[in-house]
């Protein structure tokens, strides 16, 4: 059926060789990230949620200039004064309370696809007929009343 085949499609298999153990430490630090974002943007943190916002924009901010100095070759300069110019954006709406859900859940939406990549790296590691288990996997979740016919 080429199941496998298609989960590459959307979440490939990466140019790495991770062990067993630093792909689960690479799944909890994403899967902290997302529950850090979901918590603290829900308020359940304590803490007020625009001040959360300006600082997880930041934190995101300071990574993206990170990883697009990091690139070989030099660093575009044009492209870092368009990501502060987004980033600014942001910070405005967020400074006035405006930002809107759909950006957080877009936002959420980003870890999340960060820790689904990283399960999928996980899987892929492991010696064993993936197809056969999503299959059964499948199944399962019909047997258990998840999925309709």
């Amino acid at each position: 059926m080429g199941l496998v085949k298609h989960l590459q499609e959307v979440f490939p298999r990466l140019n790495l060789n991770p062990t067993m153990e630093s792909t689960m430490i690479k799944l909890v630090e994403e899967s902290g990230e997302l529950a850090e974002l979901i918590g603290k943007v829900r308020g359940m943190s304590g803490e007020d949620r625009n001040q959360v916002v300006l600082k997880l924009l930041t934190r995101d901010l300071s990574r993206d200039i990170a990883e697009r100095m990091g690139r070989p070759g030099g660093t575009n300069l044009s492209e870092i004064e368009s990501l502060l110019r987004r980033y600014q954006e942001l910070r405005r709406a967020a400074e006035a309370g405006e930002l809107a859900d759909q950006a957080i859940e877009t936002w959420i939406a980003r870890e999340l696809l960060d820790v689904m990549q990283t399960c999928a790296t996980f899987a892929y590691q492991l010696n064993i007929d993936l197809d056969a288990l999503l299959l059964d996997h499948r199944a399962k979740l019909m047997r258990r009343g998840y999925l309709a016919g």
